[in-house]
């Protein structure tokens, strides 16, 4: 590829090699081997100045022409057009001043008068054959290959050697510049059947493009005309049919500017079709790609349907999994629409209904129909995984419209359609689940911030807990509080599982908090208000079991209140065995009077040094395994039994590692939960 920064180079090395080739032809005229009056001094400096001339408008055209990247087809050629306009009007004035002072006999003073008029139209016809020179090069070299690149390259670089032959008067009566004209020919005959630019011009492009082009040709042979026309005159001092590399511009220029008029002309009565396709393609574009909304792909499959087979009007039915069925219209009253569905729903069309969903894509011209003006409909159904989306009908003034192609094409967009809704409506569940998924981490993160982490409230005694829920959130609650001389435990259970559970709990957090409060409070006294406040907020299947815990950690005395949750496991040193607490109760909120009290009972004893008091709940001794068989108390007992020696943390972390070995890949039915407090002192 040339660039500016070469011009310089490329005019010293032309140059210098030119004058060591006169030097060598002046030395063999010199000895009398030859005397062809062709090797002119003379017309060496003129193809100096006029090389230098062409090098500049050359590589300023490649350079400025090459920045604008962003002209269409058509703007390059209207912009050819008025820049070829402005060029030969301008060379018009100049050839009708040249025809006044022509007139015999031309004086020295008028010679150089004509000669200046007549470089200046040389002027303006180069820079134009330049400017369309490389305005076809954006052509030619659209949608490149490789070789395509390197042949323009060897073309340019051939045009810049040709500069060579300005330096002597040859012409084509010799056989060097026939010889490199014809080169240039063939290479720039090559160039011109490259045309992939016309394929993408539609029809009104197309037409666009014949006129300018027969106007951008019709310049270029008036400039070729003119410059053949002036070579015989003899007072012109610069004759560019003695320049290789004008004449090969010229006429590669000529020969693009005629090629491309015939290949539009010849793909014009294909437009219509060609366009008709791509419509198509966009259509088939657009319904993939329609995900702003379900609405989005109804419209587009009608407005794409309507366009692709030139139908006045249609409507879609379609069956919302979520909403009732509706409709949506083209082109036609809502009224019309519901007396026209009720026809084909009637026993007269049940015939033509059967056999359009036994065979997609049905036609038939109905007289019930004619009263609307129409004598063809097509009834297309919208499938997709097998299920019903619901249809699609075409309606057309014309008789026996809908024929097999239309059909297809109508079918295929329906299917395209389809898919379209099923994968939106699919998209929108995953979207709504993922939310769903997020809301219930957040959720999780705000559940296991309402569960105690920090359990060093006293020297005197040692507490740890855990809670593993079934889901992402949970229904089980564990909670501590600490005064100087007592401390109050409390595990729970709300009946149901998932979301509303854990928003249970949460009230049972709030209201273990509220009561925790009241220092001098009894344990009966506890759960009565506890009771009273959850009868209050809960539904009525839902109730909540709990244990409750209150230790006097001056008198180390502890007293046990259920509320029907599992027995507590009391393991004292003495004994060597664990033995469970079972004072009766009945769940909170399970009776929602006063009577709740007369159901509460207490255990009350002396908390001994090393002693362990074990609450749970029903998730951990129900955890199952593979073949359905329980944990079981018994493996919850040994534990504690085989582990009470060591910390209340160390028992709980080997409570869950039995339940997972248990377990193994069995899901978790049930949360768990687990408090356990040791008298250290």
């Amino acid at each position: 590829m040339l660039s500016p920064k070469n011009n310089i180079s490329i005019f010293i090395y032309v140059n210098l090699l030119s004058w060591l080739l006169l030097l060598i032809i002046r030395m063999i005229v010199l000895f009398g081997f030859h005397s062809d009056s062709a090797f002119d001094t003379y017309f060496y400096l003129k193809g100096l100045i006029l090389n230098l001339y062409l090098l500049s408008v050359f590589f300023y055209f490649n350079n400025k022409i090459e920045k604008n990247v962003e002209m269409t087809f058509i703007d390059i050629l209207i912009n050819l057009f008025f820049r070829g306009l402005i060029t030969v009007t301008l060379s018009l004035i100049i050839q009708l001043i040249l025809t006044f002072i022509q007139a015999p006999p031309i004086s020295e003073t008028r010679a150089s008068i004509i000669n200046i008029l007549y470089h200046i139209d040389i002027i303006l016809v180069t820079i134009y054959l330049t400017q369309l020179f490389f305005y076809w090069k954006r052509l030619v070299l659209y949608q490149q290959t490789k070789i395509l690149q390197n042949t323009w390259n060897t073309f340019e670089y051939l045009l810049l050697i040709s500069l060579l032959f300005n330096f002597f008067e040859f012409d084509l009566t010799h056989y060097p510049f026939t010889i490199a004209l014809g080169g240039l020919i063939a290479i720039g005959f090559y160039l011109s059947l490259h045309l992939k630019w016309v394929a993408y011009l539609n029809a009104r492009e197309k037409w666009q493009s014949i006129v300018l082009l027969l106007f951008i040709a019709s310049f270029s042979y008036y400039f070729f005309y003119s410059v053949i026309s002036h070579s015989d005159i003899p007072y012109f001092t610069t004759d560019l049919m003695h320049s290789v590399f004008v004449l090969g511009i010229f006429i590669f220029v000529l020969f693009y500017s005629i090629f491309s008029l015939l290949v539009i002309l010849f793909n014009l009565p294909t437009s219509s079709v060609f366009e008709q396709k791509l419509e198509e393609v966009i259509g088939f574009q657009r319904l993939a790609q329609a995900f702003e909304s379900e609405e989005n792909v109804y419209e587009i499959l009608l407005d794409t349907a309507i366009e692709s087979v030139d139908t006045d009007t249609a409507w879609l039915e379609i069956k919302h999994e979520s909403k009732e069925s509706y409709t949506v219209e083209r082109n036609l009253d809502k009224n019309i629409v519901g007396e026209m569905q009720k026809i084909l729903e009637s026993r007269r069309l049940h015939r033509l209904v059967e056999t359009t969903f036994a065979k997609p894509n049905s036609q038939t011209n109905q007289d019930e129909l004619s009263i609307f003006g129409f004598e063809s409909i097509l009834i297309v159904p919208l499938i997709s995984n097998e299920r019903s989306l619901g249809k699609l009908v075409l309606l057309k003034s014309q008789k026996e419209y809908f024929d097999e192609e239309k059909r297809q094409l109508i079918h295929t967009f329906a299917q395209q359609a389809s898919v379209a809704i099923d994968n939106f409506r699919l998209f929108t569940k995953t979207l709504e689940a993922e939310r769903y998924k997020e809301d219930l981490k957040i959720a999780q993160r705000v559940q296991e911030s309402l569960l105690p982490t920090d359990f060093l409230l006293s020297e005197k005694y040692d507490i740890s807990g855990f809670s593993q829920p079934a889901y992402e959130v949970g229904g089980d609650y564990y909670d501590v509080h600490f005064f100087d001389k007592k401390i109050i435990l409390i595990i729970g259970d709300v009946s149901g599982k998932g979301t509303t559970a854990a928003f249970h709990m949460a009230q049972m957090k709030g209201i273990f908090q509220t009561l925790a409060q009241i220092n001098d409070l009894t344990a009966e006294d506890f759960l009565k208000y506890a009771n009273n406040a959850l009868s209050n907020c809960l539904a009525k299947n839902t109730f909540i079991t709990a244990t409750l815990v209150m230790i006097d950690t001056e008198g180390h005395q502890i007293e046990v209140v259920r509320a029907g949750h599992c027995p507590a496991l009391y393991y004292a040193q003495s004994v060597g065995k664990c033995v469970y607490l079972k004072a009766g109760g009945i769940g909170l909120g399970i009776i929602r009077s006063q009577k709740y009290e007369n159901y509460i009972q207490k255990e009350k004893f002396i908390y001994g040094i090393g002693h362990l008091l074990v609450l749970y709940t029903d998730g951990l001794v129900e955890a199952r395994n593979m073949n359905g068989e329980e944990f079981g108390e018994e493996r919850l007992e040994n534990i504690i039994e085989t582990n009470q020696h060591k910390s209340p943390a160390d028992i709980n972390k080997k409570i869950k590692e039995e339940v997972a070995k248990f377990r193994h890949e069995t899901p978790i039915f049930d949360d768990y939960t687990a408090l356990i407090i040791r008298r250290n002192q």
